[in-house]
C-alpha cells in the first residue's frame, strides 16, 4: 500500500490516471470506501455530483449512447474487487473519445463508486444505485445535481422500483418482498 497522505488510512489502490494522477479507496466520512483523488501532494474526495456534472456535458451529443454503452460494459463486470483487466478495459475503452482523459477519470470513477456499493453492508441496491444516476442524467437528459440527490431521502423499495421501470433490475425475488 501506498502512503499517499499520512491522513489517509486504509489506503488501497484503484488506478494511476493517464496523467499521472491516482484514483485510491481510503477512509472517508462515513466508511473505507470513499474514492480520492491523488494528484503530486494533492487529495480530493469525489463527489457523485463532480462525475455527473461531467457526464451532463455529454448528455447532450451524440456520444451520450456510446458513453453510456460504455458504462454498461463496465457496469456488467463489476465485483466486490477491483479487476486490473477491467480498468485496462476503461483505459482502452477511453483512448476512442475526443478528451481520453476526462471519459477514463468518469468511468474509473464509476467503477470503483460501483466496487464500493458492492461492499457497503447495509447497502441494498449496490451497483445500481449508480447505474440509476448515470441513466438520469445521459439517457433522461436531467441535471447532475438532481440526479446525484434524488435518492436522498428515499426508501430502497421506491428507488428499485425506479430501476424496475427502468428494466435495469429485475431481480424478482424483491419485487415480490415489497408488493
Amino acid at each position: 500500500m501506498t502512503d499517499y497522505n499520512n491522513s489517509l488510512t486504509h489506503v488501497r489502490h484503484i488506478a494511476t490516471l493517464f496523467d499521472g494522477s491516482k484514483l485510491i479507496f481510503a477512509q472517508g466520512k462515513f466508511d473505507e470506501w470513499c474514492i480520492y483523488h491523488v494528484s503530486g501532494v494533492r487529495k480530493h474526495a469525489i463527489k457523485d455530483s463532480e462525475i455527473f456534472s461531467i457526464l451532463e456535458r455529454y448528455a447532450s451529443s451524440n456520444e451520450r449512447f456510446r458513453l453510456n454503452s460504455d458504462f454498461l460494459y463496465i457496469f456488467h463486470n463489476v465485483t466486490k474487487c477491483v479487476k486490473y483487466d477491467v480498468v485496462q478495459k476503461v483505459k482502452k475503452i477511453a483512448k476512442a473519445y475526443t478528451k481520453p482523459y476526462e471519459v477514463e477519470y468518469v468511468l474509473t470513477f464509476l467503477y470503483a463508486g460501483m466496487v464500493a456499493e458492492e461492499n457497503k453492508r447495509f447497502a441494498r441496491l449496490k451497483k445500481y444505485i449508480k447505474r440509476l444516476g448515470v441513466h438520469q442524467v445521459l439517457i433522461e437528459g436531467h441535471t447532475a445535481s438532481w440526479a446525484a440527490n434524488y435518492s436522498r431521502g428515499k426508501k430502497w423499495q421506491e428507488l428499485q422500483q425506479e430501476c424496475d421501470a427502468r428494466g435495469f433490475y429485475n431481480n424478482k425475488s424483491i419485487t415480490k418482498l415489497i408488493a
